[in-house]
């Protein structure tokens, strides 16, 4: 579990930045909170196939809180670092293929590579290329994962 520190800051950010960024419109879900999902497939185009939908959902992970600088015998005075994954799953319909997600994907790991925000600097992206359905059959997801420390 992060911070509360460190997850509203984080949430802040993708929330200020996220649709400014996103190639296309893609709803965020985030934890215990209800979300309305988009229909797999619409609005429809006249003379065209309807182009697929998608929508997130954002995992903030805290992984450790440690004592990062010399002890000087107060944990109150002592530095102390706490690190975490900020994890985004972007789901398309299925039979989609799998261009939609790397493009939402990228564009969030674009939107975070490098950035600071109020002492949490993000680090590492990975990005997992396997695949898997959600538990309605309907849509196909991808993940990142991205390394932050707040110090």
């Amino acid at each position: 579990m992060a911070t509360i520190q460190a997850f509203n800051a984080i949430r802040a950010f993708i929330e200020a930045g996220w649709p400014d960024v996103a190639p296309q419109d893609c709803p965020l879900e985030w934890d215990n909170e209800p979300i309305k999902l988009p229909q797999p497939y619409g609005p429809a185009v006249p003379g065209a196939d309807p182009p697929p939908n998608a929508w997130g959902r954002v995992l903030i992970d805290g992984d450790l809180w440690e004592q990062a600088g010399i002890g000087t015998g107060s944990p109150d005075t002592d530095r102390w670092e706490e690190t975490g994954s900020l994890m985004l799953f972007v789901f398309a319909p299925v039979n989609s293929g799998s261009r939609l997600n790397r493009e939402l994907l990228t564009a969030f790991a674009e939107m975070c590579r490098g950035q600071d925000i109020g002492g949490i600097e993000f680090q590492d992206i990975r990005f997992d290329p396997i695949g898997a359905k959600d538990d309605t059959g309907s849509w196909w997801s991808m993940h990142i994962v991205i390394d932050w420390k707040r110090g």
